[in-house]
């Protein structure tokens, strides 16, 4: 890569994350989500990925400290029951191996914008994924587990099946099925819900960062942004509200 190409490179995360600030400044301010964020994209000519990684990964203040106030780090689970998002987990980690744009957004959790969910079909990358969650938990496993996953996705079936089998072999308690809306099955109070999906985060008692942890492990993660340090800092700028 050359100088100049550097120097653009620089600009353009120079850019994004100051986009980042003023994102995280308006929400603060109480300004409508979807007015800053077309704000935000205008002033600084995002294109349509470079909204989407704010719209994933930026928000206010209290959203963001209420749902990291929740997270659990999930290292000690030997009397815990873990809850996992089947599909939320799998397409994350999924996402991550093949390359695909992933970030870190500043409530906590790691997410894709590959937006695969309707598209989703089991590959070799699928068995990779699989493999490196079970190589996690078998090093930090949970009393149980179950694995829910959306049965309207195509291979819901074949996938929670696949789990099932990788539970059997590790000898792990739980289960793993396909169920037509997994969010109105989580036992949000009884256990650790693994999922990076804000409202399941609104209402898990207790979350876990699942596919981040997995891909620390196996040190396959890359991250596209990291916007973790936007919460207590000195973005929350003094001063009259910029116009919308």
């Amino acid at each position: 890569m050359t100088t100049t190409q550097l120097s653009q490179e620089h600009k353009l995360v120079r850019q994004i994350h100051q986009a980042a600030e003023d994102f995280f400044f308006l929400q603060n301010r109480g300004y409508p989500r979807r007015s800053a964020l077309e704000w935000v994209g205008n002033r600084y000519r995002l294109d349509h990925l470079e909204r989407q990684l704010l719209h994933r990964g930026v928000f206010g203040q209290g959203d963001a400290l209420r749902r990291l106030a929740r997270r659990s780090w999930g290292i000690v689970w030997p009397k815990e029951w873990l809850v996992v998002d089947g599909h939320n987990v799998q397409i994350t980690v999924e996402s991550a191996l093949l390359g695909r744009p992933v970030l870190k957004a500043n409530d906590g959790a790691l997410r894709d914008l590959a937006g695969q969910s309707a598209n989703f079909r089991l590959t070799e990358a699928s068995s990779l994924a699989i493999d490196l969650v079970f190589r996690f938990l078998e090093e930090f496993r949970p009393a149980q587990a179950l694995f829910l996953f959306d049965a309207p996705i195509s291979h819901s079936g074949r996938l929670a099946h696949s789990y099932q089998q990788r539970m059997k072999v590790l000898g792990l308690r739980g289960t793993a099925r396909a169920v037509p809306v997994p969010e109105r099955e989580f036992p949000y109070d009884q256990a650790i819900v693994a999922s990076s999906d804000q409202a399941v985060m609104e209402q898990a008692s207790r979350w876990v960062d699942l596919a981040s942890l997995v891909l620390r492990f196996s040190e396959s993660l890359q991250l596209t942004e990291d916007f973790s340090s936007l919460i207590l800092t000195g973005v929350i700028r003094q001063g009259p509200p910029m116009p919308l």
